[in-house]
């Protein structure tokens, strides 16, 4: 009697657990996130060499930070640099002005606000996409599983809203609804991830 062939079970399908963010578009929320974020990292000695330097930035801890306006657009910059990392890593966020009422986020720049539809909680984010550590192209939910990637979000709007660079995924930087060190140790931590991710993603290229 022969044997009967035997028959492999399918292999488990690994998603990608991300959360689904709203981009915050609004200047003003912007600007208000961008000078707290700043408040919260100037809390920690590990941010506060010349390098971690935000633009637009008050001279005052508490100061409230004119909007930096650039041609058709609102910007918003810092690169961080914290002590005990040997790289640094852009957040450069970009509002259009379109109208009054109407300043879109622009996804060719780096970094973002979302929040939490579901808790309202706020999140500093980056997209895992760098020219000159990654590669060409952003990463994609099949490389960020494969390097282990820290914690990762994907931006969504309304479906009557247009979405330039729908698809692009971020590193979740850290949560603004947290106390200030909180915000520090993941921000910290976040910058360390992304270089890990990208150390890994250089090899694989070359």
């Amino acid at each position: 009697m022969s044997d009967s062939p035997t028959t492999e079970a399918p292999a488990a399908v690994v998603t990608l657990d991300m959360l689904r963010l709203q981009p915050i578009e609004n200047r003003n929320d912007v600007n208000a996130l961008f000078g707290h974020w700043r408040r919260a990292l100037a809390t920690d000695e590990r941010f506060k060499g010349a390098r971690n330097s935000f633009k637009p930035e008050g001279s005052n801890p508490g100061e409230t930070v004119p909007l930096e306006a650039v041609k058709g657009a609102f910007e918003w910059r810092v690169t961080l640099r914290p002590a005990g990392i040997t790289a640094g890593l852009d957040f450069n966020i970009r509002l259009i002005d379109k109208s009054a009422s109407y300043t879109p986020l622009d996804r060719t720049n780096p970094g973002a606000f979302g929040r939490d539809p579901v808790d309202g909680a706020t999140y500093a984010l980056r997209q895992w996409y760098d020219t000159k550590r990654i590669g060409s192209r952003p990463l994609k939910d099949e490389a960020l599983i494969k390097y282990d990637a820290p914690p990762t979000a994907e931006l969504f709007h309304a479906a009557s809203h247009a979405n330039a660079g729908r698809g692009r995924l971020y590193l979740i930087v850290a949560k603004l609804t947290d106390p200030a060190a909180a915000i520090a140790q993941q921000t910290f931590d976040a910058i360390g991830g992304f270089h890990k991710v990208a150390a890994a993603a250089r090899e694989d290229a070359w």
